[in-house]
């Protein structure tokens, strides 16, 4: 997939493809452009008019829904388990369990996201943190039964929340960790974007979805050498620590019938107070006006899903994009979310092959990395580049 070198500058990139790119003052174009396909079409190709509300894409549990998962979490805690043994086994749901294999097909096949509405406590305090881990494991795990590291400390969870107690500035944070709005993006490697919603904000911070399809749809009609600049292996992510390794590759894939981005702002464009990583170049203007671009179709595109607390919001990342509003929190109950990363192995899509390595660091169980059940969230003052440089 490697780019020829056809003039006089070069500079070797690291990437899992040990791919060598030609640099001459800016990033030159590669020389083959894949084939892309003028249209796709199907169910994730939707717009905003597709949905006439937000019951088009929530599953409300009923009163025996909601009882069959007080039941399920009972029984599990009956059998003296860890965490990381929640099953469909472990975590029954007769009734519920169907439906959600249902919205798994959905994720995967259909609209590519879905909202679980309805488990919150029926009084202050019903549920403990751990419980309401368990209750997102057990109904998780009917969507998507495998589990992510986030990190390179083999984290499982991400607690979503401004850092009140640190004195960083809000733009010097990681966007999870602060209360001003993401651009459009996809988180790394990962298959389903999992999120639980444990309390609101006062105003805003409502978590914003775009179809990759349709967005894919209108570069091609109204921009179609833009298509082709974001499908050639040019585009270079900064990374720090060793969780990933710096890489090069596209943002855009026709794979397997299906279009799929990957997709983010931070690794590509640097962050104003940290340096580039040695060896790595800056994007070209033609290279950023596509970004704008993007984010602009992809913010025309937008729904916004104002979850509820106890809502379980579950995303096919390689075919949605998502952002997140600006917010105000209150004084108490602060906007509060909790991430996992999910893998459902026999309905997974497959992966093009500059995917595959950054996938296979997070769902694999002999990565090196084990696995940490951070069930609590630890307040931050202080965050490392490479958290400011991933979503």
């Amino acid at each position: 997939m490697g780019a020829e070198t056809i003039l006089s500058h070069t500079e070797h990139i690291p990437a899992w493809g040990d791919l060598t790119l030609t640099l001459k003052g800016e990033l030159a174009h590669a020389t083959k452009t894949p084939k892309l396909p003028d249209e796709i079409s199907g169910p994730l190709a939707w717009n905003p008019s597709t949905f006439e509300s937000d019951a088009d894409y929530t599953i409300t549990l009923d009163d025996r829904e909601t009882k069959e998962v007080r039941s399920a979490l009972s029984h599990f805690n009956d059998l003296d388990l860890s965490g990381s043994e929640v099953s469909t086994t472990t975590f029954p749901l007769p009734t519920l369990g169907p439906k959600l294999r249902q919205a798994a097909e959905d994720v995967h096949n259909g609209k590519g996201f879905v909202v679980v509405r309805g488990i919150r406590d029926m009084q202050p305090g019903e549920f403990s943190p751990e419980d309401k881990i368990i209750i997102f494991l057990g109904i998780s795990s009917y969507i998507a039964g495998a589990r992510g590291r986030q990190d390179e400390n083999g984290n499982m969870l991400s607690h979503i929340r401004n850092a009140k107690l640190s004195k960083t500035p809000q733009s010097q944070r990681p966007t999870r960790y602060s209360s001003r709005a993401s651009t459009f993006h996809t988180d790394t490697f990962c298959d389903i974007l999992a999120l639980q919603s444990r309390s609101n904000a006062m105003e805003g911070g409502a978590t914003l979805v775009s179809s990759t399809w349709t967005v894919y749809n209108k570069l091609q009609k109204e921009h179609p050498k833009l298509c082709e600049l974001l499908a050639q292996p040019i585009w270079p992510f900064d990374s720090r620590g060793s969780f990933f390794p710096c890489s090069t590759r596209p943002l855009l894939y026709h794979h397997d019938g299906k279009v799929m981005m990957n997709f983010a702002r931070e690794p590509l464009l640097g962050l104003e107070d940290v340096k580039r990583k040695a060896g790595l170049p800056v994007l070209s203007q033609e290279q950023k006006n596509a970004l704008e671009i993007v984010e602009r179709l992809a913010t025309e595109g937008q729904i916004s899903i104002n979850t509820e607390p106890g809502d379980l919001l579950f995303i096919n990342n390689h075919g949605v994009l998502h952002s997140r509003e600006e917010f105000t929190d209150a004084v108490e109950n602060p906007r509060y979310l909790v991430r996992m990363w999910l893998k459902n192995e026999e309905l997974a899509w497959d992966l093009p092959e500059d995917l595959q390595y950054g996938n296979s660091r997070i769902y694999d169980r002999d990565n090196g990395l084990g696995e940490r059940w951070n069930l609590a969230d630890t307040p931050r003052i202080e965050f490392a580049v490479a958290e400011r440089l991933t979503s």
